[in-house]
């Protein structure tokens, strides 16, 4: 038996993983902790009774009309820019306690490893200064890793073999200048720690820490050109639904409407929420298209009174509700992604940022939906022809 500390950072689809492995370990005889933000702690409570908080302004800044207007595409380009340096200044104090707090999860918790979120800096540094043992899940591709024929997250649509390989140059100098140099270096002499060089940081990451990629072989099989250490395993996946009941009013509406759409997009927002509920409205009426619409978080603004055939969701596990629908549509989250693509629903993915893009083409590429279109580009002509072609899949 060991004693594991699973530690990540981000929304809700960035502690599914580390939830589903937790289980999986503590089902195996190991002792398991969780490190997540403050928000997750009784999510984390549904696997393990170990919790150790991050500070809740993380997710705090996330949630923030700062952060969503950059990631809903909100206001002019300049406007953006301007939040955006505002946004980084507000973002240092944040990132060094969550470094303080990560160690004090390590310290308290004594793991024999740590399995972490590439977003978390502080196992880097443990590893290469306390000689911790550690270990790297990331749920989603094209991070750190090159891969020949797509560019790293973030860094275009466009495919070049050198444009390729120098995003993930870029890409992996500016985290390791940024979160593990810029943030760690600063707070490293509490601990007498000495500085982290580089180079070090760079040798360590790509060519030393065992690295699961916990995403679909089927949407992404294992590069053959990959390092022995460096494994894709498959999207890890917990049963939700067992600590959940749906309402009475939830299961009349299966069973009149069998079958419906599903329309969601997590916690993104955009800028046309109110046309994009209008449109459902009217697919809903014109083609007699009964609708699940999640509208949580703001992505999507409904009017009432809503026509009889759709019903709005809110904190639902998808798999209980995506064994019940015919199809779905969403932003192109990896989890969100992985539990359609589990019960084999066709999907169409309208991304709003980073590796939704991805997941679109992905989905697409493999015969499970049509290439979706980016959200800002978002029309009632151009999401009906798509939502039609959807429904042929």
């Amino acid at each position: 038996m060991e004693r594991i500390l699973l530690m990540t950072l981000g929304s809700r689809g960035d502690m599914e993983p580390y939830l589903a492995l937790g289980e999986e370990l503590k089902n195996a005889g190991n002792e398991v902790a969780f490190c997540m933000p403050e928000q997750f702690r009784s999510l984390a409570s549904e696997v393990s009774d170990h919790f150790f908080p991050m500070t809740h302004e993380y997710l705090d800044l996330i949630d923030s009309p700062d952060v969503k207007k950059i990631t809903g595409q909100i206001g002019s380009g300049a406007s953006r820019i301007i939040t955006l340096f505002k946004l980084l200044r507000e973002t240092s104090p944040i990132q060094k306690q969550l470094i303080r707090d990560q160690r004090d999860a390590d310290v308290n918790f004594t793991p024999d490893k740590i399995i972490y979120h590439i977003k978390c800096a502080y196992p880097v540094m443990a590893a290469l200064r306390a000689k911790r043992s550690v270990e790297l899940l990331i749920p989603m591709p094209c991070l750190l890793h090159p891969v020949r024929d797509l560019p790293a997250i973030g860094m275009g649509q466009f495919n070049n073999k050198w444009w390729n390989k120098m995003s993930y140059t870029l890409t992996n100098s500016a985290m390791i200048s940024q979160v593990v140099i810029g943030y760690g270096n600063k707070i490293l002499t509490e601990w007498d720690w000495a500085p982290l060089k580089r180079k070090e940081v760079r040798d360590f990451l790509l060519n030393k820490v065992p690295v699961e990629y916990a995403i679909s072989k089927r949407l992404f099989p294992q590069p053959q050109y990959w390092p022995e250490r460096v494994k894709v395993t498959d999207f890890r996946e917990r049963n939700k639904s067992k600590h959940w009941e749906p309402s009475e009013d939830l299961i009349r509406f299966i069973e009149k409407y069998p079958n419906p759409l599903y329309v969601g997009f997590g916690s993104m927002i955009n800028a046309k929420p109110k046309e994009v509920g209008q449109a459902l409205i009217l697919l809903s009426k014109k083609h007699d298209l009964p609708i699940f619409i999640n509208s949580s978080w703001g992505g999507i603004e409904i009017d009432s009174p809503l026509p009889e055939n759709i019903f709005l969701v809110r904190d639902i596990p998808y798999d209980w509700l995506f064994s019940r629908v015919r199809a779905v549509v969403h932003h192109g989250g990896s989890g969100t992604t992985h539990s359609a693509l589990q019960f084999e629903r066709p999907q169409l993915i309208l991304p709003h940022i980073a590796d939704q893009f991805l997941w679109n083409k992905l989905i697409h590429k493999a015969g499970m939906g049509p290439l979706g279109f980016p959200i800002k580009k978002f029309t009632l002509t151009r999401f009906e022809e798509k939502v039609l072609e959807l429904l042929q899949y």
